[in-house]
């Protein structure tokens, strides 16, 4: 079960690594499972087809993305002790994602939500990742709501797939960089998820 876990992730490895490079379009299953270093028979013991094994590495490249941005966050959120030190976690996790080098993992999640939109497999599996990430997220609002740092009112998941959102729709100005101001849309951003969350 183990060589077969292996065998499986390394495959998963090595698509996200076409993925990243070529696109959807440039994943070629004999390449993959060379770079695997398996037969490519192997690859349909695993994956039912090309597009199946395709989806599985766009849900991971898509899971990825939300978890490297979330666990730095829980961790200073769980070490603040008061109300402003969270205002603080929320200010440093928002100007952490507008970040230069956070713009390939927000262009993932707007690639993989483009793929899913044809793809009810990978549709599913975006899904459960959503759920999986505004859970993580909610609870951990719905804790800081126990503690009075954000409004109760508000339903914690809601407003933690509200905040996804906002981080995934820099997405909109960055692409037209140009003409538009990033400082002032972050800036937008997060003074309108502060005021949100604001205990009333």
């Amino acid at each position: 079960m183990t060589q077969q876990l292996d065998t499986r992730t390394r495959l998963i490895e090595a698509t996200i690594d076409a993925i990243n490079v070529g696109g959807e379009a440039s994943v070629r299953v004999h390449n993959v499972a060379e770079i695997a270093e398996v037969r490519e028979p192997s690859v349909y013991h695993f994956f039912k087809n090309r597009k199946e094994l395709v989806d599985v590495a766009q849900a991971e490249r898509y899971r990825r993305s939300y978890i490297e941005m979330f666990l730095p966050f829980r961790a200073v959120v769980e070490m603040a002790t008061n109300a402003q030190e969270f205002e603080n976690a929320l200010r440093q996790l928002f100007a952490a994602v507008a970040r230069i080098e956070r713009y390939e993992a927000r262009a993932t999640r707007i690639n993989v939500w483009g793929s899913a939109q044809s793809s009810k497999h990978l549709a599913e599996v975006v899904n459960q990742v959503n759920e999986e990430v505004s859970g993580q997220f909610g609870a951990l609002i719905a804790d800081c709501q126990q503690k009075g740092w954000i409004r109760k009112d508000l339903d914690p998941t809601m407003l933690g797939l509200w905040a996804m959102g906002q981080i995934n729709a820099r997405n909109m100005v960055e692409l037209n960089s140009e003409k538009f101001d990033l400082a002032a849309w972050d800036q937008v951003s997060i003074e309108s998820i502060l005021a949100t969350f604001k205990p009333t």
